[in-house]
């Protein structure tokens, strides 16, 4: 690869090397450096910075004495690059859970992802993973508009909640117990001059809406009901990235509290 699309920090924190279509497991940094045309030196050291910001983030949790289980049980986070992120909640609570082989994370969220990609993908990469729980945490690129006056939406809301509704239907099928995250707010402008040339936009309306869409489908099928937006609104801490859309630091901590409480 002779340019990156963006900063080598940004490509390796989001995981775009699953932008590729090869399979390489997210750990191995030389197979991803070969791909993104860099030494593994270079991205073993930024690597080696996320990892220890992630083990800072895990000891500011609260200690928290671990429920007995019956068995082990594995968590699968599902959803966008809020999810694939090499600082994020899965990440933090794995690195919290460190010692305990009872309880991990399973990163399954790919970058870019909306509801229907994860149809598209469902039975090929997600169904037949071994895990227990599911938390699904997907919904940011299917609000994204052109930001242009049709404010066309990635996925409209009908669709939206039909994506939904079948990937709960069939992951209940399944026997697993299932999490929905509600969708952080997103900052326009921080957003437009992060990617001054990508013209799209987010309306607070409409990711409100695909929030009752969440809440709702959690009361009806009994889901478990992680509010992070609602978290977000009662404090006044920032928790956006300088792009404006991804979580930062302070809304991973409050998306792992609010996990913490759900999950066994």
């Amino acid at each position: 690869m002779q340019k990156l699309p963006y900063p080598l920090e940004f490509m390796h924190k989001f995981n775009l090397h699953k932008w590729s279509g090869f399979t390489i497991d997210d750990q191995d940094l030389a197979s991803i450096a070969r791909l993104y045309g860099v030494r593994r030196g270079r991205l073993a050291r930024i690597d080696r910075g996320y990892r220890e910001h992630v083990a800072r983030l895990a000891a500011s949790l609260p200690p928290r004495a671990a429920k007995p289980l019956d068995h082990p049980l594995v968590f699968m986070a599902l959803g966008d690059s809020i999810s694939s992120d090499r600082e994020s909640y899965a990440q933090i609570l794995n690195q919290y859970w460190r010692g305990d082989p009872q309880r991990r994370f399973l990163d399954c969220a790919v970058s870019g992802d909306t509801t229907s990609h994860l149809l598209n993908r469902f039975y090929a990469t997600i169904a037949g993973q071994d895990c227990d729980w599911v938390v699904m945490f997907i919904g940011t690129n299917d609000c994204r508009q052109l930001d242009d006056p049709a404010r066309i939406t990635a996925i409209g809301l009908q669709d939206y909640r039909r994506n939904l509704d079948y990937l709960t239907d069939r992951l209940l099928e399944r026997n697993r117990r299932i999490v929905l995250v509600t969708l952080p707010p997103a900052d326009n402008a921080r957003f437009k001059a992060f990617v001054p040339d990508f013209n799209h936009c987010y309306d607070a309306g409409h990711l409100e809406a695909a929030n009752r869409i969440l809440r709702e489908l959690a009361a009806a099928k009994q889901l478990g009901l992680a509010d992070l937006a609602a978290a977000i609104q009662a404090q006044k801490e920032d928790v956006l990235e300088p792009d404006g859309l991804h979580l930062n630091s302070t809304g991973h901590l409050i998306l792992c509290r609010l996990l913490l409480d759900i999950l066994p």
